[in-house]
């Protein structure tokens, strides 16, 4: 056998093409994911064998150009232009040809080394399209293969091509933009230029960025900063003024040509797509509406497709409450059976008592409540929500909701973020990724921990139904719609205190209707979602309840009122008096800050009802007892909006990497929970509850 390789391959491609699809495909589920290194933006990288060569696969962000106005944009051309993949193949939706061809001829700009996965071949034909591959390939001069990913049809075929092009068993061809006669004497000029400065590698595409006034290239002219896009020296070898005149001709250029340079070069590169496309594609059956076609026009009409969204959400919410009710019951079953077995076991062991009181009734019930009242609902709801996202529901959401997102000036993605937020904060400020535009992205973080997440959802529901019964429904409705007011109403107020002069912008593909892709369902819910939300919730969740267990049992055999909870409970009465809030209400609120799920054992330890985590069922009856409904309804106004947990924190930092931001999403939450508590509270004495 021949010496074996790694080859390195980098896979592009526009939104919604089928890239994790035929990513998956060629990996079989080996794959990773993290981040770019100083970036908070999603790598995956896979592995495949084929014949002697072993192919590493990195998945770039989905893009729809190369042009570095956003952060995908540039992860995905600067790692084109380090150097790192031996080949580069671009997925290519073959439904949506001509546009899709854009991002293709930028990517052979860059390199030649380059394959086409000409994707979604079957969803072509049954829209009465055939394309002559063969003449795709002749006009692009690279290798093009046919796939259906989903179904595995061309993946060989691609591994093949994707081992001849990066070995050089296969030559390639690239094609290249004519931009006309004026912006190639430019191309020339600027060309010239740059050759005389030293290593500027890629000079003909370098010359064409200066043309587009790329902000990243002229920033590096300009002030003489690095970047991976000028290869490794950048232009810090180039003395400032020798750079400035390169610029300062190229800005000659841009406004002297006439139509506009920038302009110019985007419209030749579209035109050539058309041409190719025209070329090479032909329909064998008379046009008609396709399915999403007269979907649509249900799913996207200005009336109709409100009662739908509201049923839709309703549904997923039903399922998911309903849904969780038995499997949650079993875990909690489970795990305390699991603790009396160990409690059993530490005792015939003679376990002292500081060791079976934070290990059982502390870490074990605890950490086993939190995973009981999380795990199902998520797993329900992150089901329903990738089901809903594959069909191709969930961008029809944003799509529709836009216009009510402008009110408050932001856009229709936040409204995703926001159906995310409702399963996990954590999860919807990861999911502000996919918001281009900088300030709506932040808008979306600190607005995040406003949603009611599956924590806090979920144990006060169980609060909700304890304390109003048969009223529990509209009340719920009344919770959610304070969450999604308030969400809007602080968007509205950041937007003209920050952002009063930046506009924001929202450009969203509507894909076809397509079954959904079960395997990528199961794994997207199970660990990209669930596993990773769930491991840092324990993580978080299981050292808190061991530390609550110890405040409330230390001095051990002291009265309630001297251990540390019973002062803390003491020191903080008087603080949520205008809020109709107790000390023990607060000191509870406050141990739940690690994971909201534990609020109901947090209460039985807070109000000295029990030593151990173990004896929920008690203090729900003593509440019951105890609380009015006034009382019932302001604990819980400030439980469901009061600070995000300590997982969310750490993710808004993570992805701000601001600490005005941060705190900004700790301060807007409570100050909105103080205000409505208050409200509500004084409210409802003066209306005599």
């Amino acid at each position: 056998m021949d010496k074996q390789y790694t080859i390195t391959a980098a896979m592009a491609g526009n939104p919604n093409v089928g890239k994790s699809a035929v990513f998956n495909a060629l990996t079989g589920g080996r794959q990773h994911v993290g981040n770019w290194p100083g970036k908070t933006i999603e790598r995956a990288e896979g592995t495949f064998v084929h014949g002697d060569q072993q192919v590493r696969l990195v998945d770039l962000p989905g893009t729809y150009s190369l042009a570095a106005q956003s952060p995908e944009e540039v992860v995905a051309r600067d790692y084109i232009l380090s150097g790192e993949p031996d080949v580069v193949v671009n997925v290519v939706d073959a439904t949506k040809l001509e546009r899709n061809l854009n991002l293709t001829l930028q990517v052979l700009e860059l390199t030649g080394k380059a394959v086409v996965a000409l994707n979604l071949m079957d969803e072509l034909e049954n829209e009465g399209w055939e394309v002559d591959v063969g003449a795709l390939e002749a006009a692009l001069g690279v290798p093009v293969v046919p796939t259906v990913a989903i179904e595995g049809r061309g993946c060989r075929e691609l591994m093949d091509e994707i081992v001849k092009v990066a070995t050089g068993q296969r030559s390639t061809h690239p094609a290249s933009v004519d931009y006309g006669v004026t912006i190639d004497g430019y191309v020339h000029a600027l060309v010239a230029d740059l050759g005389g400065l030293g290593p500027v590698s890629r000079q003909r595409w370098v010359a064409l960025r200066l043309l587009e006034d790329d902000p990243e290239i002229v920033a590096a002219f300009a002030t003489g900063e690095h970047t991976d896009c000028l290869g490794p020296e950048g232009t810090t070898h180039i003395p400032l003024q020798t750079r400035q005149a390169v610029l300062s001709r190229a800005v000659r250029m841009r406004e002297g040509a006439r139509p506009d340079a920038r302009v110019e070069i985007v419209r030749r590169r579209f035109e050539l797509a058309h041409e190719i496309t025209h070329h090479v594609a032909r329909r064998f059956r008379p046009a008609g509406d396709s399915l999403t076609e007269r979907v649509d026009r249900v799913m996207t009409h200005p009336i109709w497709s409100w009662p739908i969204m509201a049923a839709m959400l309703l549904v997923v919410l039903w399922v998911t409450i309903q849904g969780a009710n038995v499997p949650s019951g079993m875990l909690e079953g489970a795990f305390g059976w699991l603790a009396e077995q160990s409690r059993g076991v530490l005792t015939q062991w003679k376990a002292p008592w500081w060791l079976v009181g934070p290990l059982v009734d502390g870490l074990l019930v605890g950490t086993g409540t939190v995973i009981a009242v999380m795990l199902p609902p998520m797993v329900i709801f992150f089901t329903a929500f990738n089901l809903l996202e594959d069909i191709g529901f969930l961008p029809r959401v944003a799509f529709n909701l836009d216009r009510l997102m402008r009110v408050v000036g932001s856009q229709g993605k936040h409204t995703l973020v926001a159906m995310m937020s409702f399963g996990c904060n954590v999860t919807g400020v990861l999911t502000c990724r996919i918001i281009e535009n900088a300030k709506d992205r932040i808008i979306a973080v600190v607005t995040s921990p406003l949603i009611l997440c599956n924590g806090r959802f979920g144990a006060g529901l169980a609060l909700i139904i304890l304390f109003f019964g048969a009223s529990a429904l509209p009340v719920t409705v009344i919770f959610l719609g304070i969450s999604v007011g308030t969400m809007l109403l602080t968007t509205w107020v950041l937007n003209r205190i920050f952002f009063r002069e930046e506009p924001s912008g929202f450009v969203m593909e509507l894909p076809s209707y397509r079954l959904p892709k079960w395997g990528q369902v199961i794994w997207r819910t199970l660990v990209h979602q669930v596993g990773h939300t769930m491991g840092r919730a324990i993580l978080i969740a299981a050292p808190a309840t061991f530390l609550i267990w110890l405040l409330g049992n230390l001095p051990y055999g002291a009265p309630f009122e001297q251990t540390a909870i019973g002062r803390l409970v003491d020191g903080l009465s008087t603080v949520g008096r205008p809020l109709g809030l107790t000390g023990e209400m607060l000191t509870a609120l406050l141990f739940t800050l690690p994971a909201k799920e534990i609020v109901v054992s947090s209460l039985a330890m807070t109000y000295g009802l029990q030593t151990t985590l173990a004896e929920s069922e008690t203090v729900l009856q003593y509440l019951a007892r105890t609380w009015s409904a006034l009382t019932a309804f302001s604990f819980l106004t400030f439980y469901m909006l009061y600070l995000p947990c300590l997982v969310t924190v750490w993710a808004t930092w993570r992805e701000t990497r601001s600490l005005k931001w941060t705190l900004m999403s700790l301060g807007l939450p409570l100050l909105v929970a103080t205000v409505i508590t208050f409200i509500v509270y004084q409210g409802g004495r003066l209306l005599g509850f």
